[in-house]
C-alpha cells in the first residue's frame, strides 16, 4: 500500500505543475480514461507526440470489447474478430500489416448483404434439413429489390421512419416480393443479418440513413491470430493503471483532477473521456461541473447496444 501511495504522489508530481513552473516543464499532460481501442489509440498518440500520459482502465484487461481468448490453445476472439474494409484508408490495416498478421479474407465489399461468402456455409431448417443453396441466393436477390424498394418510401415521407414499416409498406405494395413457407423463413434470416450489421432491430433501424455510411473498399478479413497483438503493439511503452474504476471528473481553470474508485486521485492538464457509452448512460462517473445539457440529452438519447464484429 505504502509503495502504490508513494507511487501516486510521484505520478501526480509529474502530471501537476502550477501556471509558474510552466516553463520547466517538457510538455503537458493527459489522463485517458478506458483502456478500449479508442483510449489506447489517443495515448498511444500523445505519448509519440511527447506527451505525459496515464491511462487508467476499470477492468483488469486492456482492449474493451477487443477480448482474444487463448484458454483452447489457440487464439479465439471473444469480441471484435474481423478488419473491415482492408485498404491504405483504414488505420488498422497499415498496423497490420507491419505486423504480419495474416487475415482469412470472408468477403468483397457488399457488406450488408453479402458479408461472407454465401457457398461457404450452409442454411439449415429447424428439422435439420440443408435449406436448396439456390434458395438462398434467390430470395437474397429478392431482399436485395426489397431495399432498393424503400428507397422509394423514403424519398414519398418527410418524416423518417423504422426500416421495419419500410419494408411493411414495400410488401403491401409489391405482393409479388412477399414470400411463404421456408423461403419467408430464409427472408427473416437476412433481416437478422441486417440487424446484426448495424447491432440494432429493425424497428429502430432509420430508412434515411441505413446506407448512408461510408464502407471502406478492401473487403473483409478475419484475424487468424486475433487481435491481441494490436492490442498490446499500441499498449507499448505506455503508463497504464487496470483495475483503476473513474468515478469523479472535476475540471478547473488550470486542468482536470480525476478520482478513482478507492479515493486516490489524479491531476493532469486535461482528461480524454473514452468510456463505453453504457457507463456514461449508467452516471457512474460524476462530472463537475456538470456536462451541459444537450451533450447529457445526446448520451441520453443515444442508442446502446451489444455489436461483436
Amino acid at each position: 500500500m505504502e509503495s502504490r501511495e508513494r507511487s501516486n504522489r510521484q505520478l501526480r508530481r509529474a502530471l501537476c505543475y502550477s501556471n509558474g513552473d510552466k516553463r520547466h516543464v517538457a510538455s503537458p499532460s493527459v489522463i485517458v480514461i478506458g483502456g478500449g481501442f479508442a483510449g489506447l489509440a489517443a495515448a498511444r498518440a500523445l505519448h509519440d507526440a511527447s506527451f505525459q500520459v496515464v491511462l487508467l482502465e476499470s477492468r483488469d484487461r486492456i482492449g474493451g470489447r477487443v477480448h482474444t481468448d487463448y484458454s483452447f490453445g489457440f487464439p479465439v476472439d471473444l469480441g471484435a474478430s474481423w478488419l473491415h474494409g482492408v485498404c491504405k484508408e483504414n488505420p488498422l490495416a497499415p498496423l497490420i500489416g507491419r505486423l504480419g498478421l495474416p487475415l482469412y479474407r470472408t468477403s468483397g465489399d457488399n457488406s450488408v448483404l453479402y458479408d461472407h461468402d454465401l457457398e461457404s456455409y450452409a442454411l439449415f431448417d429447424m428439422e435439420g434439413n440443408q435449406v436448396p443453396q439456390d434458395l438462398v441466393q434467390k430470395v437474397g436477390e429478392a431482399f436485395e429489390t426489397i431495399l432498393k424498394e424503400t428507397d422509394n418510401v423514403r424519398q414519398e415521407q418527410s418524416e423518417d421512419m423504422s426500416m421495419l414499416r419500410a419494408i411493411s409498406i414495400v410488401l403491401e405494395r409489391r405482393p409479388d416480393l412477399r414470400l411463404e413457407g421456408l423461403a419467408h423463413k430464409v427472408l427473416q434470416w437476412y433481416l437478422c443479418r441486417m440487424e446484426g450489421w448495424f447491432a440494432a432491430d429493425a424497428d429502430t433501424i432509420s430508412v434515411k440513413s441505413w446506407d448512408k455510411e461510408e464502407l471502406l473498399p478492401g473487403g473483409h478479413g478475419l484475424m487468424v491470430r486475433g487481435y491481441r497483438p494490436v492490442i498490446n503493439t499500441l499498449a507499448k511503452g505506455l503508463d497504464i493503471r487496470l483495475s483503476h474504476r473513474v468515478t469523479k471528473i472535476a475540471r478547473h481553470y488550470n486542468g482536470v483532477k480525476v478520482t478513482v474508485e478507492d479515493g486516490r486521485t489524479f491531476i493532469a492538464d486535461a482528461a480524454i473521456i473514452a468510456v463505453p457509452l453504457g457507463v456514461l448512460k449508467s452516471n457512474s462517473i460524476k462530472f463537475e461541473p456538470r456536462l451541459p445539457e444537450w451533450k447529457e440529452a445526446a448520451i441520453s438519447d443515444l442508442g446502446g447496444s451489444w455489436h461483436v464484429t
